[in-house]
């Protein structure tokens, strides 16, 4: 009796399947670019075209588009024995919710754990150990570097793992860290994962894919690179591949290699009494602090860990023995909400729009591992009550009030909230008006709002710059022709 053709084609493939190893998948990758001998003959690779990078975290809102940065030049050069890489670009920010960057140059480099950036000037910065670690990472983001650390001694594979339409292998470098190569059937790479950190969403996946492949020389490299942060587009590029062709010295700085990790200096808050129970805390940028007479709140937690517990500190003392019980975010973006995981470990309840709500169950429930911050190292639930539509949104004890109002049109934020003080006449806002730092039209929707509102306002208290008079505001907005 003879067998049926499917069958012995599924037993063939199910041979095929399980006779694969890592090995031999990481030969046929070599094998799809042009062999072994090519990989190890290449010392140097240089990516060069245009593309664009995206800006997490000052988007619209939550789950809206990221703001655009437009490549009008792009080249990464690779020193593949050294592990050093250097990227040069030259970028236009396409985007109304943040200033404008109009053909700004940015220069990023990484030789081995150590990360740097070089300004226009030529000078060097050393960046934080975290930063080098994924710039390291970074390095291995292409199928040419890790596949010719694949082929070298004291490389580590893991065990292969089939998947839809191919192979995955985990392969560790002698110097790190861990990678996932993705494969097809044919043996073409089509991704690589590593795993990093970001301070908002903690342990991120960081995936590379390729596709639109050419010949460079003998060996055949990727045209199209895109790369996304977890769910979140982090770049997309259109290059050519140049191998071994010149490069200029990558290598760290003297200065630079040699400084010790940067440590962030301790923040320093001053106080500053507005009214009654009303102090200005400042600490670069700034928050808010009203009094009940049972209680605190404090308005937004900005920029990181480090920044809002100093000011959480710094409100604590002036309040004494009533408890910090709430914190308004003004908006999400990540330099307004950096600090509220550290002040919900702190037994906050978070005060925000409604739109930011699911934002911020999500960033309190991320698992930090690659780094501890506040919250992973004192785990508390989220606390958390929001303003619904435009609000109005009150806090009312003994004769204190306050007031939170969404403002609505907003070109930076949708979400963005007002918090009023009816009786001090004080707003506290973070983003529409910044004195010194004229953004039109903000300064413009806020006025209109404010008088839509019939607020009777005589101070801001911005997030940025300092205390402003309402006639502040309308010269502002005059000047700029609003």
């Amino acid at each position: 009796m003879s067998r049926h053709p499917s069958l012995v084609l599924i037993l063939a493939a199910l041979f095929q399947g399980c006779s694969a190893t890592s090995e031999s998948v990481i030969e046929d990758a070599a094998d799809a670019l042009g062999g072994a001998e090519a990989i190890a003959a290449a010392n140097t690779l240089v990516l060069e075209g245009t593309g664009q990078t995206y800006r997490l975290h000052q988007q619209l809102s939550p789950d809206a588009d990221l703001p655009v940065y437009e490549l009008h030049e792009y080249r990464r050069e690779v020193d593949l024995q050294n592990r050093r890489w250097r990227v040069d670009q030259v970028r236009t920010g396409h985007f109304i919710s943040s200033s404008p960057v109009n053909r700004q140059p940015l220069s990023q480099a990484v030789d081995g754990g150590v990360a740097y950036d070089v300004r226009a000037d030529g000078s060097t910065t050393r960046l934080a150990a975290q930063t080098g670690r994924d710039r390291h990472a970074e390095f291995y983001h292409h199928p040419l570097p890790l596949l010719k650390a694949a082929l070298e001694g004291g490389t580590t594979l893991g065990e292969l793992r089939e998947e839809a339409g191919g192979h995955a292998v985990d392969v560790t470098p002698v110097d790190g860290p861990r990678l996932t190569l993705h494969i097809d059937e044919a043996g073409v790479p089509t991704r690589i994962e590593s795993t990093g950190y970001n301070p908002m969403l903690g342990d991120v996946v960081i995936a590379t894919s390729f596709s639109d492949w050419e010949e460079s020389g003998e060996l055949t490299l990727p045209r199209t690179i895109s790369q996304t942060l977890d769910k979140y587009r982090n770049g997309d590029f259109t290059v050519s591949n140049e191998v071994n062709g010149d490069i200029q010295d990558l290598a760290a700085p003297d200065d630079v290699a040699s400084a010790p990790d940067p440590v962030p200096p301790p923040t320093e808050v001053t106080s500053e009494r507005l009214a009654a129970g009303v102090w200005y805390l400042r600490a670069g940028y700034n928050s808010t602090l009203i009094e009940f007479p049972s209680f605190g709140v404090l308005v937004e937690a900005p920029r990181n860990d480090q920044h809002t517990l100093a000011v959480i500190e710094t409100a604590r003392e002036i309040l004494g023995e009533k408890p910090l019980q709430y914190v308004i975010n003004t908006h999400f973006h990540s330099d307004h909400s950096g600090g509220i995981r550290a002040a919900v470990a702190e037994g906050l309840t978070v005060i925000t729009h409604e739109l930011h709500r699911a934002y911020f169950e999500e960033v309190v429930a991320r698992p930090h591992t690659v780094i501890q911050d506040h919250l992973a190292q004192n785990p508390r639930p989220l606390s958390i009550e929001t303003v619904s539509g435009d609000g109005p949104y009150e806090l009312t004890e003994g004769d204190r009030t306050l007031v939170i109002h969404r403002l609505k049109n907003s070109t930076h934020a949708d979400g963005m909230l007002l918090v009023y003080l009816p009786r001090e006449r004080i707003m506290i806002e973070g983003d529409p008006f910044s004195p010194g730092r004229q953004a039109p039209p903000r300064e413009a929707n806020l006025l209109e709002q404010v008088r839509a509102l019939g607020l009777r306002i005589d101070r801001f208290a911005p997030i940025h710059g300092d205390v402003a008079t309402f006639a502040e505001l309308v010269e502002t907005v005059r000047a700029i022709g609003g």
